[in-house]
């Protein structure tokens, strides 16, 4: 046996196919997640914002009744009572008869003289001295929510002052101030004025004053919302007043 080379066998590799990996999915868009969101977030909205203002069209004027029968509640509280003190100013009429008998106190009546004396003598010559109307709305008219009241207004004197006022008709007969009627060269003043609740009538007239502090009330912007019960002290109806209804 002959001991030649032996011949050795070299491995052959086989190239193991592998399947290819599947391709990561697309990531999902956020831009088509929010487009989702917001179809169906707005109508949501839109439905939800409809239904406040319907409930408020429906809850304002059971708030506006509410709100005057309040005041009507508060009645007892009248300003009208701090004007009436003639107690405090008839003593000085009385002393002036002391040791006669009390007949001769009957003649003299200390009432009249207080009751002139409290009446400023710029209000009881105003009616006298003022010439005024409403031009615009005529009495009896049906008016809007918001309108402007024009009118006619001369002979004032320099510490008068004029406003415009409406009265409901219901619900307490409120008065509430609309604003300050400033004439022009020509006598002509123009005042916006608000009609509350559709169906009522509301009496428009003017009221003059000189004092200030009753000025300053018929200004005051919650008398013209929530209206007050009396006019100030020193504070008087000026000219003719109109009945309106609200449409």
């Amino acid at each position: 046996m002959s001991s030649g080379p032996v011949a050795m066998r070299r491995p052959v590799e086989f190239p193991v196919r592998s399947e290819a990996p599947a391709p990561p999915p697309p990531p999902r868009s956020r831009h088509g997640r929010v487009a989702r969101f917001v179809r169906i977030a707005l109508p949501l909205a839109a439905l939800g914002l409809a239904g406040l203002i319907f409930a408020w069209s429906r809850i304002d004027p059971i708030i506006e009744k509410m709100e005057a029968e309040i005041a009507k509640l508060r009645v007892p509280v009248t300003p009208s009572a701090t004007v009436t003190p003639p107690a405090a100013l008839t003593p000085p009429t009385s002393p002036t008869p002391r040791g006669t008998p009390p007949l001769r106190v009957t003649p003299t009546p200390p009432a009249t003289t207080t009751s002139s004396a409290l009446i400023p003598p710029s209000a009881r010559t105003t009616a006298a001295a003022t010439t005024t109307r409403i031009t615009s709305p005529h009495h009896g008219a049906t008016v809007g929510q918001r309108i402007a009241v024009e009118g006619v207004l001369t002979g004032l004197r320099p510490e008068q002052q004029v406003f415009l006022c409406v009265k409901s008709q219901a619900f307490g007969r409120l008065i509430y101030p609309q604003g300050k009627a400033i004439p022009d060269a020509t006598g002509q003043w123009t005042v916006d004025s608000i009609y509350g609740s559709a169906g009522y009538s509301y009496e428009t007239f003017l009221v003059v004053t000189t004092n200030a502090e009753a000025a300053a009330m018929l200004s005051d912007q919650h008398a013209r919302k929530y209206g007050m019960r009396d006019l100030p002290p020193g504070t008087e109806p000026l000219g003719t007043a109109i009945v309106v209804t609200r449409e």
